[in-house]
């Protein structure tokens, strides 16, 4: 039985916990035509929000101020009412909003919320379904973030180290964290790696997807 609206699952967790992980997980188990992505970060504010002087190192982009939550909810709202909505492009080298493109999508029988701030945002949390934390201990969430940055991104491990410090944590224990005790599933990541080229095993990934596929199952959607 499919259900007459969207079903919304919120993922958060902070940075490097194994959302995409669990995330892409649940787009291979479901399909593609069953389950669409809504990515939180596409809702970063444009520069033109910011007065024209400031820097983009200014910019606090672990704080839920630096999204404009509105927008979110609209486009997540009318997702779930059966629309097509045109998602903003965050240009992550321009540190800008795209002003040429957007991402279209169509609504699907499950809507898969990703984002570290995707459970701290009060006024979505009316259209979500089902919250998600996936708790990873630091540790390991610092060594796959400086993996990240200094492998892919080209980045020193001073500055990773100097953001994380600085913004990240910070960020992470004020509004992200605390929304690990309201959720309805806690779902521990402590084996996926944090290095070179290996993937997940199988085991690792069923341990954290049975879970919400339980949560669905009960819900008849899948």
């Amino acid at each position: 039985m499919t259900p007459a609206t969207p079903y919304v699952i919120a993922v958060s967790g902070g940075s490097g916990s194994g959302k995409s992980t669990l995330a892409e997980a649940l787009v291979a188990r479901l399909g593609a035509d069953a389950i669409v992505l809504f990515h939180e970060d596409a809702y970063y504010w444009p520069r033109d929000h910011y007065p024209p002087d400031m820097n983009a190192s200014a910019i606090n982009y672990d704080h839920p101020a630096s999204k404009d939550a509105a927008h979110l909810v609209r486009d997540l709202a009318a997702l779930k009412r059966g629309e097509v909505i045109e998602q903003p492009v965050y240009d992550y080298g321009r540190h800008d909003r795209s002003k040429t493109q957007t991402h279209r999508i169509a609504p699907a029988p499950v809507i898969l919320f990703e984002g570290i701030h995707a459970l701290s945002v009060p006024e979505a949390d009316a259209l979500i379904d089902l919250r998600v934390y996936v708790d990873t201990p630091d540790d390991l969430r610092l060594a796959r973030r400086l993996r990240r940055d200094v492998i892919e991104r080209d980045r020193s491990v001073e500055s990773v180290l100097r953001q994380y410090m600085q913004t990240v944590r910070p960020a992470h224990y004020a509004h992200t964290y605390p929304m690990k005790f309201g959720a309805d599933l806690v779902i521990a990541d402590e084996g996926l790696p944090a290095f070179g080229d290996v993937r997940p095993s199988d085991a690792a990934i069923e341990r954290m997807l049975a879970p919400v596929m339980n949560r669905l199952r009960a819900a008849g959607v899948a």
